[in-house]
């Protein structure tokens, strides 16, 4: 993939710009309205692209955003829109920097791997060997069960004792003592929930074995290495030319984010970026720049639960359709900030969507009709289910993100629905409970989105739901 050649040094002639690039345009009603590059030969695209981006932002659902699309090796779009921060009406960059979340993720994984390829780490190895001292309530977790969701452990962003700490800086030994005391939400490769506590892990894990902070390996062996100047770990206290201002959504429209110290989000989800630079990150990783076949192969490659069940998250990555497509991606989330990168590899298509503010559609959805405009939507045409829904119908529960989830499995009509009746242990009050209408995947599968719903049992009813969600796989037991 092409260096980010939108970056170009100011040529100085006797005092005079020689080669200085146009002036951004001055910005709308709704700040910049697509600035920045977008391909002469695919006009027609970028136009898209940009109504696609700025239809929510004219709605005041979105502050701005920045997008950057590479198709085959060639830069299609790489733009700003929006407002950078709201309360100066300063419009978004080209080049803006926002907090990534947990695309911070697939950057640890990576670290680790090439770690590995120098012999310092042993993904299969149990984590204790690095982290001596850390209690595994009697699980054996290997570093690979860290990076693919499966150690069981509870999540620190789903503790409510460890809510204090994300406003102020604590020693990280705090963090882990909560974490090693808090009971296991499974026995170690039983399920796979997303967990923001096995990378921060990783993180130690990785500074043990490389003599190095995780901020100065991620910016000195990756970013430098592959020149993304638009990258760093993010600060709360330093000031970064360029990076935007975040906002939450509030029930009277957006608001300013919710504070947090980044030595919390550590490797889980620190790390700020450009969509230009991730998209040359995108290219570099899928490209071969970054790891050797082998340990790039191992990166993508989903793993699977103790009973043999493939799952469709890899190390750092998710690996699953995306209408139709093969795709590898990952989405983020952190205070004020929603990111999506993602590269179809048989179209050799990046697309990388950035927004400073939380709330719908987000950039998932944008990378989606992004997709849909650049290749098309090959999702597979519904099929009809001929059976009886009535062996579905029934209420579900197993482990979830922060706690126990049940959801009840409903016939309405000729479609089956579901709907979430628990959540974190708490039952939803009925008001509060919203059904989702299923489709007919095949078999006994069912689905919604990206969300996949199998069914096991003998007789008359179902009496197993494998719940896979892409980012988590839950097997829960019928109540």
């Amino acid at each position: 993939m092409e260096k980010p050649g939108w970056l170009v040094a100011t040529v100085m002639v006797a005092g005079t710009a020689a080669c200085a690039p146009p002036a951004p345009p001055p910005p709308g009603e709704f700040g910049a309205e697509g600035v920045g590059y977008g391909h002469p030969d695919h006009a027609s695209h970028v136009e898209a692209i940009d109504e696609i981006v700025m239809a929510p932002i004219r709605e005041g659902l979105m502050a701005g955003a920045s997008v950057a699309v590479v198709h085959g090796g060639e830069r299609i779009a790489v733009r700003g829109y929006g407002w950078a921060n709201l309360e100066l009406s300063v419009p978004t960059p080209e080049d803006a920097i926002y907090e990534t979340g947990s695309v911070t993720k697939q950057f640890t994984t990576a670290a680790l791997l090439q770690l590995l390829e120098e012999g310092q780490v042993d993904l299969d190895a149990e984590i204790g060997t690095y982290l001596p001292d850390f209690d595994t309530q009697g699980n054996r977790i290997t570093v690979r069960e860290l990076l693919d969701h499966t150690s069981g452990m509870r999540g620190y962003t789903e503790m409510a004792a460890a809510r204090p700490y994300f406003v102020r800086r604590v020693p990280r030994d705090s963090l882990l003592a909560l974490i090693e005391a808090h009971p296991f939400d499974f026995p170690t490769g039983e399920h796979a929930i997303y967990n923001n506590s096995a990378y921060y892990l990783a993180g130690m894990i990785l500074e043990k074995v490389s003599g190095m902070t995780y901020e100065e390996y991620v910016e000195e062996k990756i970013f430098a290495q592959l020149g993304m100047d638009r990258s760093h770990y993010c600060s709360e206290t330093e000031i970064h030319e360029g990076k935007v201002t975040g906002y939450d959504a509030g029930p009277d429209g957006l608001r300013n984010k919710g504070f947090v110290v980044h030595n919390i989000p550590f490797a889980a989800g620190s790390l700020c970026a450009s969509a230009g630079d991730l998209a040359t990150w995108l290219g570099a990783l899928h490209g071969g720049e970054v790891l050797s076949d082998a340990a790039y192969a191992q990166m993508i490659e989903p793993g699977d639960l103790n009973d043999g069940t493939k799952l469709r998250y890899a190390l750092g990555l998710l690996v699953s359709d995306i209408l139709g497509h093969r795709a590898i991606h990952h989405g983020g989330g952190i205070n004020g900030f929603l990111s999506e990168s993602l590269y179809l590899p048989d179209e050799d298509l990046a697309v990388v969507v950035l927004v400073n503010s939380l709330g719908a559609p987000g950039p998932s959805a944008l990378a989606r009709e992004i997709v849909e405009l650049l290749v098309g939507d090959a999702t597979p045409e519904p099929i009809t289910f001929d059976g009886d829904f009535a062996y579905f119908e029934g209420t579900y529960a197993g482990p979830a993100r922060g706690g126990e989830a049940a959801f009840r499995i409903a016939a309405d009509g000729d479609a089956l629905t579901v709907t979430p009746v628990s959540a974190g242990g708490q039952d939803i009050p009925e008001d509060s409970q919203e059904a989702d209408t299923l489709d007919y995947r095949g078999g006994m599968t069912f689905g919604n989105g990206t969300l996949l719903l199998t069914f096991e049992g003998e007789g008359d009813a179902a009496s197993v739901l494998r719940w896979d969600q892409g980012v988590g796989y839950t097997v829960m037991v019928r109540r």
